[in-house]
C-alpha cells in the first residue's frame, strides 16, 4: 500500500521543517511555499491518497484563501481535508474560513501535540 501524502503549505521553513519532523515517517510529507505550488503539486499527484493539507493562509503570490476558493470550485474538499495554519486568528478571517467545508484551524504557534491532534482530525474525514 502507498503511503498517503500529507500536504504542507506555508511559505515558513521553521513550519514545515517541524511538520516533515514529526510525520516523516508515517506520510509522504510534501511541501508547497505557496498556493501556485500546493495546486501544481496536487495536480501532479491527484491520483494518489492525501490524508490532507496544512495550508497557511498568509502566503506570497497565492495565498490560502486562494487555495480554498480553487478546492471549491475544482470540488476537491471531498478528497483531500483541510487544515488551516494561521498566525491570523482575528474574527474576520476565521469567519471567513469557516465558510469553507474545513476540518480544523490551528493558530501559530503551535506544539507537536497540537498538530497531532489536527492530524487526527484529517484522518477521520478520509
Amino acid at each position: 500500500m502507498e503511503t498517503k501524502i500529507l500536504l504542507v503549505v506555508d511559505d515558513s521553513s521553521i513550519i514545515t521543517n517541524f511538520v516533515t519532523k514529526i510525520f516523516k515517517d508515517e506520510f509522504n510529507v510534501l511541501i508547497a511555499k505557496d498556493g501556485i505550488e500546493a495546486i501544481e503539486i496536487i495536480r501532479n499527484n491527484f491520483e494518489q491518497d492525501f490524508i490532507g493539507i496544512l495550508l497557511d493562509l498568509n502566503m506570497p503570490r497565492f495565498n490560502g484563501f486562494q487555495v480554498l476558493e480553487t478546492f471549491e470550485k475544482n470540488h476537491l474538499f471531498n478528497k483531500i481535508p483541510v487544515c488551516i495554519l494561521t498566525g491570523d486568528d482575528t474574527k474576520d478571517s476565521l469567519d471567513k474560513v469557516f465558510k469553507y467545508p474545513i476540518v480544523d484551524v490551528l493558530n501559530k504557534p503551535f506544539s507537536e501535540n497540537d498538530i497531532k491532534t489536527s492530524i487526527s482530525k484529517l484522518k477521520l474525514r478520509k
